[in-house]
């Protein structure tokens, strides 16, 4: 017994000994992101005198509204339009002649997307300069409306572009349920007459989505209807700049995915080719023998960082609010998003 105890004492102290390490690297860590420049993008490139200069925006994930106090948490990348913001006022102080915003991303919420396409369209004209979106794995649905606000839309081989549509709500409806139980497989529910749901809400169809009764079909129409608001919007957008008849969009593109070939073949983008590829090109066709690139930073990236922050929201966060799960709630409680059901989990 007491070898037990020793060897159980030894191995506490040990993980102890972890804990309080990592709790002391995290700190160091947090205390010297605090001192470093709040500067989001460096010169990576080039000569540094040069008055040619081009500016890499990366841009990552799910476009949704501002994440409030989470927007620092490196446990899912986003693309918030606060943010955005702060990164195009940096991006002006620069004065580039060419901005290429590097986006892979399976859309969004429809508001957020529209206010990060009226973002960029308003930073085009108030600054002279050439943008260009580039995608190297995922352009989709709100991404790809987003990126109809730069002049020209460029993606690599093997990337995957379109899903010019725009998701509904689901409508779920347990068929008369008698049990509801959580367990270490997540929610069951049991079904057959039983439980009966009284809601307190004033107003008709006020408790819309309602997963114990079914909908009506004035709901069905008129959930429809918005929808089909939105996705006409949205083909209004594709047709005005791309060129592209809005009959053509409907009836032949729809809401596939392709691959850059393809949707080169569909004038979704202008040209399959590397985003290094780009950026010589872009070079060459100014025929500048000089220029200069920075690119938008990564820090926060570190492994020890990501391990810390994501334990300490989770201990130190008394209801266990994570990033994810607030994402989720952004594209779960939209009525109406432009997404690929990239959180299929959600």
């Amino acid at each position: 017994m007491s070898v037990f105890i020793n060897t159980f004492l030894k191995v506490l102290a040990s993980l102890l000994s972890i804990a309080v390490f990592l709790f002391i690297i995290g700190l160091l860590i947090s205390f010297t992101e605090k001192n470093k420049s709040n500067k989001q993008f460096k010169f990576t490139e080039g000569d540094e005198k040069s008055n040619n200069k081009i500016v890499i925006l990366k841009l990552n994930g799910p476009i949704i509204n501002h994440l409030n106090n989470f927007n620092n948490l490196q446990v899912v990348s986003t693309i918030s339009t606060v943010l955005l913001k702060k990164k195009l006022d940096e991006i002006k102080e620069i004065k580039p002649q060419v901005l290429i915003i590097s986006i892979n991303s399976p859309g969004g919420t429809v508001s957020a997307s529209n206010d990060a396409f009226n973002i960029i369209e308003k930073f085009k004209k108030e600054n002279k300069l050439a943008i260009y979106f580039h995608t190297s794995e995922t352009l989709a649905s709100g991404a790809y409306w987003l990126s109809l606000s730069g002049d020209k839309i460029f993606a690599s081989y093997g990337s995957l572009i379109g899903s010019i549509g725009v998701k509904g709500p689901d409508w779920i409806y347990f068929d008369n349920p008698i049990s509801i139980g959580s367990g270490i497989f997540g929610t069951t529910i049991e079904t057959k007459n039983g439980i009966k749901v009284y809601s307190q809400n004033a107003g008709k169809s006020k408790d819309l989505l309602n997963p114990f009764r079914e909908p009506t079909k004035q709901e069905l129409a008129n959930l429809q209807l918005m929808v089909d608001d939105i996705y006409n919007d949205f083909v209004k957008i594709v047709s005005k700049k791309r060129s592209l008849e809005s009959n053509l969009i409907k009836s032949n593109i729809g809401a596939s995915l392709y691959n850059a070939s393809q949707a080169r073949s569909h004038f979704l983008i202008d040209e399959e080719i590397s985003l290094d590829s780009l950026i010589e090109k872009i070079i060459s066709d100014n025929n500048w023998k000089d220029f200069k690139i920075f690119q938008s930073s990564n820090r926060g990236s570190l492994f020890i960082k990501n391990f810390f922050t994501q334990n300490f929201d989770y201990f130190g966060n008394k209801n266990q609010i994570t990033k994810m799960s607030i994402i989720c709630d952004q594209l779960r409680f939209n009525i109406s998003s432009i997404n690929i059901n990239y959180f299929s989990n959600c």
